[in-house]
This record gives C-alpha cells, structure tokens and sequence, in this order.
C-alpha cells in the first residue's frame, strides 16, 4: 500500500510541475465569465500553447482556414484547431526564432518560414513533407491554394514553389520589400510591396498583368470584396478599391493618416484603421463612408454581425456598433471592473474569416471569445457567394481598357513602370456596300463639263 501511494504522490507531483509550467500566471488574469458577460461575450474556449521553459514565449499567432497557429521563440510550431481549441500537433525547426511571420494552408498541408527556410508540414499529422532554403529573409507571411505557396522576400522579390513538393516555379522582382501578405485569386495572384504598387501576374506566370502606382509604401496586406476589388491600404493615408482584371481605382476613400493594418470586410461593408485610431466604415461598392469615429488606436480584432471590436493601446475591449458607429464600449469611461482586462494577451491575431475573436499571451495562454449564444460560427464572407477571382466561363463582357488612376509620387518614390492594360479586342468592320456604278448620261455630262 505504501509503495503504491508513494507512486501515486510522485505521478502528482510531475502532473503539478507540467501544469505550473505551461500556465506561467494566475488563472485570475484570465477574462472573468461575469466581465465577459457584461459586454455580451463567452469565453469559447481556452488552451495553453505549450513552452519549453521561462526563457521561450509566443512570437506570433496568426489564423487560416479552420487552423489556428503559435510559433515560439524556440522555432517551435504549434497547430490548434480553430473552432474547438484542441491541440492538433506540434513541430520543431530546430534552432532559434528571432522573428515569426504567420502560416498558411490548403486542404493538405501547412507552410510557415522560419529564417530563411520555407517548410511544408502534413495537415494531418505534422510530419515535414519539404523544405527549401530561400535566397533572402522572407518578410511576408506564406499564401497558398491548392497548387502553389507564395512567399515576400526582404529582397523584394515574390517567390513561387509547387505545393506537392516545393520545386521553384517562378519569381518576379519588385523594387521594395514585400511585407503584404500574397493574395490568390483563382487564376490571378494580387501582390503588392513597399515600392508603393500592387502587381497581378497569373499563377502560372512571373510576368504581371498589370502595375498599380500609388502614392506610398503598401505593408498591410490587401482586402477582397465580391469577385474582383481588391482593397489596398496604403502609408498614403487612403484606402483604395482596385479592380483585380483591368487595374481600374474604382474609388478612394482618404482617412487621414497612414494604414497600417488589414481592411476587414463582411458584406457591403469595409472597416478601416489608421494609425491615429480613426475606425471607418465605408460602403465597399461605393467608396462613400457609412460613419467615422476615433478609437483608442488599437488592432482590430474582428467583426460580428452586430458588432467590431478593437483591442485598445491600453490593453482593454473596445466594442462599436457596427451599424450606427455608436461606442457601446469604451473603456476610458468606465471603471475597470466594468471592462475586461486584457492587458496580459499581447499576441491579437486580426480575424479576416469569421466572428470569433482570439487573443494570446507570450507566456502561452490562448483564448477565444465569442457573442453570447453564437454556437456557430458567422463567416464574414457569404460561402453562397463566387470566390474572389471568379471569372465566369462566358467571360466579362467587353470594357474599354482604363489607365489605372495614379495618386500624387512621394519624393523617394520611384517612376512607375508602365502598367500593362487588357488589349480590346478588334473592332469588327461593317460590311462593304458595292457602290452604284454612275449611269451613261452623268458620265456624258461630266465630260461636256469644263475642267
């Protein structure tokens, strides 16, 4: 009896240890079910990303697909499912990370970077399936479809590998790094740098379609509406709707200082912030902005379909109506109680795909939240809808080519390059009508005429 509770003892205190490793802080500064409730939210569910020891913390969560993923310090790897918060698997490069960029996947693998290095790992299983050494430090996080992983270097250069088995395919040079996440678009790939332009080229091909100039550096990455808008944040202090197949600004909307996050959209609607915290909504067919308000200045995290949420500098909820502009939140006007403290989740992924709202620590915890009563998950884009780059088998019908607008150059910004536009097909010519042969009597008096 002795023996076997000694046995058990020791089997405790190794699960205590485990357990006081991966949760480094109180569970108290965890997001309260009554502050939750408060503001209308639930916690979804919760999980700790596992670390090695006090020196390894999180670099960087992102989200894509159904996965959520964690990279550490450490170069470790860590893929949860997104809608239940179970760990799937977890992988190791095998040195240090001293920057993190967020990962990608199809319906078969995962692509993330570490360094240099470019790894494709089994959705499934987690088991590395390639990896290719990249000639520069990539500076963008990875984008895939079902064929191809598109990566942005420092260098400036958008790098193309096969996704079955990473053989190289095609590489285009731009003139600035290429920190803007790779947006596919069926058979188009939008891209854009800190040289100030957005490029198309198509996915079998490094030559663009066309060149898009405006008037600053682009780091953001791009947003989509309908079948073919891209939305393009710029450092020049406006958000701009670009057609994907003719480079046409379809409108601009100036927001008054330089945007430096991902426009979110959910149905007709785009929100935007720029670095002064001013949140807009803008109708995205039109351009014309539904309402501005300012903010405390911080991420967005998500949209609902009643609401957006931001996370403020101060590390607290800030929740707008997402209809009216009308804060239903703000925590400078409230008692702290009164919010939730979220100060300890430095690590707020922006959620491009749905209403669920994530937020991570460095030391490892991983939460998401969502409305109350929301079991499933509201995706932002309507799945009913053609998928962004749809183009249908008849074709568009037939539009003048339309020169891209060009906003005003910055002083270091380079010429633009002429931008390629679509060829119009030829005219086709009207029939030749036989002219009538002049009778005997005209022929006679234009003779008798004098010359």
């Amino acid at each position: 009896m002795t023996r076997r509770l000694i046995c058990v003892w020791v089997g405790l205190l190794i699960t205590a240890s485990v357990v006081s490793a991966q949760i480094p802080y109180s569970k108290d500064l965890m997001p309260a079910r009554t502050a939750l409730a408060r503001l209308g939210l639930e916690r979804h569910w919760y999980n700790v990303i596992p670390l090695g020891g006090n020196a390894e913390q999180v670099l960087e969560v992102s989200i894509d697909a159904d996965l959520a993923f964690a990279q550490t310090n450490k170069a470790n790897f860590h893929v949860f499912e997104a809608e239940s918060g179970r760990l799937l698997w977890s992988a190791n490069f095998g040195r240090n990370s001293v920057d993190a960029r967020p990962a990608s996947a199809n319906s078969k693998m995962v692509f993330v970077t570490n360094a240099n290095t470019l790894y494709a790992l089994d959705r499934k299983t987690g088991r590395e399936a390639w990896t290719v050494q990249l000639e520069s430090i990539p500076s963008s996080s990875t984008s895939c479809d079902e064929e191809r992983v598109w990566v942005g270097m420092n260098s400036g250069m958008l790098h193309t590998v096969r996704a079955s088995d990473g053989k190289g395919l095609w590489n285009v040079q731009t003139r600035g790094a290429i920190t803007s996440r790779p947006h596919p678009a069926s058979r188009i790939i939008a891209y854009a740098s800190r040289d100030g332009r957005v490029y198309a080229s198509r996915v079998e091909l490094s030559q663009p379609l066309w060149r898009w100039a405006g008037g600053g550096p682009i780091t953001a990455p791009l947003g989509a509406f309908g079948t073919r808008t891209l939305l393009v944040p710029s450092l020049d202090k406006s958000l701009y709707a670009v057609d994907l197949l003719t480079a046409e600004t379809r409108w601009n909307f100036p927001t008054g200082a330089p945007i430096e996050q991902e426009p979110l959209v959910s149905g007709d609607s785009v929100f935007v912030v720029n670095t002064e915290g001013m949140l807009s909504s803008i109708n995205a067919v039109s351009g014309i902005p539904n309402w501005t308000i300012t903010t405390l200045g911080g991420p967005l995290l998500g949209v609902t379909p009643t609401r957006v949420y931001l996370e403020s500098q101060d590390g607290d909820l800030f929740i707008v109506d997402r209809t009216t502009g009308h804060i239903l939140f703000d925590p400078r006007e409230t008692h702290e109680r009164a919010g939730v403290n979220i100060r300890p989740f430095e690590l707020g992924p922006t959620n491009r795909l749905n209403d669920r709202i994530y937020i991570a620590s460095k030391s490892g915890m991983l939460i998401c939240l969502r409305e109350a009563g929301a079991v499933k998950p509201v995706l932002l884009r309507d799945p009913a809808e053609k998928p962004f780059g749809y183009i249908p088998p008849e074709g568009y019908p037939d539009t003048p080519p339309i020169a891209p607008t060009v906003a005003p150059k910055t002083d270091d910004a380079a010429a633009p390059e002429p931008t390629e536009k679509p060829i119009p097909e030829p005219k086709k010519r009207a029939p030749d009508v036989p002219k009538k042969k002049a009778s005997t009597k005209a022929k006679a008096k234009a003779a008798e005429e004098p010359q």
